[in-house]
């Protein structure tokens, strides 16, 4: 086992204890399977961008980190993240340069996201590749909830389809692999989507004309 994999184990059971042992009850989305799989995407993205083994180990530990600071609050969370994966780092002996580039680009996936180097791209489409996904709607269900029980706020289908939409209008992929492999499915996915919202809304001006009738 080389450093690089060491570390990582390290980092991958720390992480896994962590869900375990803290609690964050309207973290359905955001929850252990979710940043399994964006650090999944991160190995995917990074060995397609063909970056170095350094890059890819500060791909793939910022996204273990990315989203943990959720447990403390929404507001900013990539803030927390990026606070608890230097914390973490710092006491396993990374050098200084290496966290520098973990916070980077922990913080660089904040919504809306402006990522500026190669790592910074590669993480933020790792953390939105489940839109570009087959099981796009699965997910899509359970940010539902999250989203309900973290704003307080029940949605109609037509908005939530509405905020699907404009989400996905607004949202591009950074890197060139990204594009190829995932951008695909995503137009798929949007097409979906506006079908989802037109049925929606059709329902609705057909109940509204109900009960002016």
């Amino acid at each position: 086992m080389n450093v690089h994999e060491e570390l990582l184990n390290k980092v991958s059971q720390w992480v896994w204890e962590y869900f375990q042992n803290n609690n964050c009850t309207d973290c359905i989305f955001h929850d252990c399977n979710h940043t399994k799989e964006t650090v999944e995407a991160g190995r995917e993205i990074a060995t397609g961008m063909q970056v170095s083994a350094d890059e890819l180990e500060t791909v793939v530990l910022a996204c273990w980190f990315h989203d943990l600071g959720l447990f403390h609050s929404r507001e900013n969370h990539e803030v927390k993240s990026a606070e608890i994966a230097e914390d973490f780092l710092k006491k396993h002996a990374v050098n200084k340069e290496k966290i520098r580039e973990v916070k980077k680009c922990i913080l660089a996936t904040k919504n809306p996201q402006k990522p500026v180097t190669l790592l910074e791209k590669i993480i933020c489409d790792a953390d939105m590749s489940h839109l570009g996904k087959g099981n796009y709607f699965k997910k899509n269900a359970l940010l539902r909830q999250e989203f309900e029980l973290s704003r307080r706020k029940l949605y109609s289908e037509v908005e939530w389809w509405a905020l699907n939409k404009d989400f996905f209008q607004e949202h591009n992929y950074f890197t060139t692999y990204t594009l190829k492999q995932y951008n695909v499915q995503k137009m798929q996915n949007l097409t979906t989507i506006n079908n989802l919202l037109k049925r929606s809304e059709e329902k609705a001006k057909a109940l509204t004309t109900l009960e002016i009738t």
